[in-house]
């Protein structure tokens, strides 16, 4: 009697212990499986190191030769990049760009994002370009143009990175040239103004990395679960996500639509008006630090259909009605930010303020991508800015 109680009761605990195994098995296959089907994030490029103050920047004393080439040129050249201690990018390892300004020179510093770092070589690039034409110009005249463009920044990490290094170089005249990846912000993960784009993402790696420390074990796992997101986000729709991936828009929880940009002029306005405060600054930190002030809006390709549509779709994993959506909210978004322009000259009329929007037609002759230009488009860009800031030049070189 006693033994077949024994039996009945091992029976039951096996007959449990076996569907309990089943069920950690089941949910194991599936994870496994959800892992393998999942999308692929969608990398976010970050080219340089975290850093105080601008958040990040380029390496320091850094030197980069590529094998290799790339489409920045129409050539596809190799990279041969090479920075000074602060990041600053120059021609060769041993170029020497002292902090003090030698008597009689002329010194320019350039700001931006990755329209003016990157190119195959530094007179490539567009402060190369610029420093290579005024020497033509201006034979035997001492000259320097400082390449302190940051890839992936926005304007007020610009204005960050010459307070606290560009006014060191005490530059006769600081040119931003800015403005694809402010007004671009709202397509991009990070849509908040004046918020470097990836911003979201670090504020993501920085909760999880606070709670992970805060958790067990085991919660940490279940986090990590594919199936217990998706388990939890059908639960709880506040725990859905967007994150960017290979399948989906590049979009995240700030990102805005195309829809709301078209019919808000409110929001249209107070966005521009945020990426110009920037522009003040720049003009208002003059006085200061003893230069003359030069904002200049980047040329786009992105208004044209004919070039921008189809990269458009594939770059940011747009379907075409949604790119087109983009291609008529980015015109929206750039005629009010000529629009802004106007009011800045007749405020600062002493300023001299360039508008390249459409300055580059048509964009196939001059972008490899949907903001970056060839090697040789920033000779090109390097005359049309030397035509509108050459009062200035003369009138450094007469002081």
């Amino acid at each position: 009697m006693l033994g077949s109680r024994a039996s009945a009761g091992f029976g039951l605990l096996g007959y449990a212990g076996i569907i309990v195994l089943s069920i950690l098995a089941g949910a194991l296959a599936a994870e496994f499986f959800l892992q393998y089907r999942a999308a692929p994030r969608a990398p976010l490029p970050f080219y340089n190191k975290l850093y105080p103050y601008v958040m990040f920047r380029p390496n320091e004393s850094y030197t980069y030769v590529t094998q290799e080439t790339y489409e920045m040129s129409h050539h596809r050249s190799r990279a041969f990049v090479y920075t000074n201690e602060d990041g600053f990018r120059i021609s060769s390892p041993d170029y020497k760009l002292p902090k003090e300004k030698p008597a009689g020179q002329l010194r320019i510093a350039v700001l931006g994002g990755s329209l003016v770092q990157p190119a195959s070589t530094f007179e490539t690039t567009l402060p190369g370009s610029l420093k290579v034409l005024l020497q033509r110009r201006y034979p035997g005249r001492d000259i320097e143009v400082i390449n302190a463009g940051i890839q992936s920044s926005v304007s007020r990490q610009s204005i960050a990175q010459l307070v606290f290094t560009v006014v060191d170089y005490h530059p006769d005249i600081v040119i931003l040239y800015d403005g694809g990846n402010d007004i671009g912000l709202p397509l991009t993960y990070e849509s908040r103004p004046n918020f470097p784009y990836n911003f979201q993402t670090m504020e993501e790696a920085w909760d999880l990395y606070r709670r992970e420390r805060r958790q067990p074990l085991w919660r940490v796992a279940l986090d990590r679960s594919h199936l217990f997101r998706i388990v939890r986000s059908r639960i709880d729709p506040s725990e859905r996500k967007l994150v960017p991936t290979a399948d989906e828009p590049f979009a995240g929880t700030n990102a805005l639509p195309a829809d709301r940009i078209i019919s808000d002029e409110s929001l249209r306005v107070s966005h521009i008006s945020a990426y110009f405060s920037n522009w003040r600054k720049l003009i208002e930190l003059a006085a200061s630090y003893h230069y003359k002030a030069v904002c200049i809006l980047t040329p786009t390709p992105g208004l044209d259909p004919d070039f921008a549509l189809t990269r458009m779709m594939s770059s940011f994993h747009l379907d075409r009605d949604t790119a087109v959506k983009w291609i008529q909210a980015f015109e929206i978004l750039y005629d009010e930010a000529g629009r802004q322009i106007e009011v800045l000259r007749s405020s600062y009329p002493h300023v001299v303020f360039v508008n390249l929007t459409r300055a580059l037609q048509p964009p196939q002759k001059y972008f490899w991508d949907l903001a970056h230009v060839y090697d040789e488009a920033n000779t090109t860009l390097a005359e049309l800015i030397y035509a509108k800031i050459q009062p200035v030049v003369d009138g450094s070189f007469q002081r």
